[in-house]
């Protein structure tokens, strides 16, 4: 598996969201666009890479993480770059602190790998985004986890150790877009592009919230 892990507190670009490798570096901009002004959820912040940036870049920023150690690394980083982004230790689908219709935008960078049940998620960011919302979600491309189909998990190692560190669930592109229709979100972009080798490394969607 790749080592590139968005999860890791180690140095990453805060002038673009590094949805995973492979991916161009200005595809933040074409799904994203304009931040300025608007509210985001973070989902899965890690060390607060794409929260920071995003910060930086004028949105509201609202980053959850399960993790309280990687939670304190995304605050750190927040504060070294003299941005305000309101916190929770929580996992993706623990969302009741956020108020219903007032995201603008939901992200998630590698994050949902770690979640067995997406449709559980996306029913919660489907509360909290507005109508006409978007998410936007990268996954590591199942390709990239697992050579085999009947094997739906992953045991992510650590490279210092061996140890298992996380156990990772393997999601197909039709498992993200199934999850999101039946949660009433219209998936408009789907990429599974790679660069600089045969092997597809990342998966991206980006879907808008449907309903009044």
């Amino acid at each position: 598996m790749s080592s590139y892990d968005p999860r890791m507190p180690c140095r990453r670009p805060l002038d673009y969201v590094e949805f995973g490798p492979g991916l161009v570096d200005d595809i933040d901009r074409r799904v994203i666009g304009d931040t300025r002004r608007r509210k985001v959820l973070d989902l899965g912040c890690g060390a607060g890479h794409t929260a920071v940036g995003l910060a930086r870049r004028g949105a509201r920023v609202i980053a959850t993480d399960s993790d309280t150690e990687q939670v304190a690394a995304a605050r750190d980083l927040a504060t070294e770059h003299d941005v305000a982004i309101e916190f929770h230790t929580a996992g993706p689908a623990e969302l009741a602190f956020v108020r219903a219709d007032q995201i603008d935008l939901a992200v998630s960078v590698w994050a949902l790998s770690l979640v067995e049940d997406l449709d559980r998620v996306f029913r919660q960011v489907h509360r909290c985004v507005r109508a006409g919302g978007h998410v936007v979600v990268s996954l590591p491309h199942p390709a990239l986890l697992t050579a085999d189909p009947d094997d739906l998990t992953r045991v992510v190692q650590s490279w210092k150790t061996n140890e298992p560190i996380s156990e990772r669930y393997v999601h197909t592109a039709e498992d993200l877009v199934t999850a999101l229709t039946r949660t009433n979100f219209a998936v408009d972009v789907l990429l599974e592009r790679h660069h600089g080798g045969p092997t597809p490394v990342t998966l991206l969607a980006r879907a808008r919230r449907l309903g009044a």
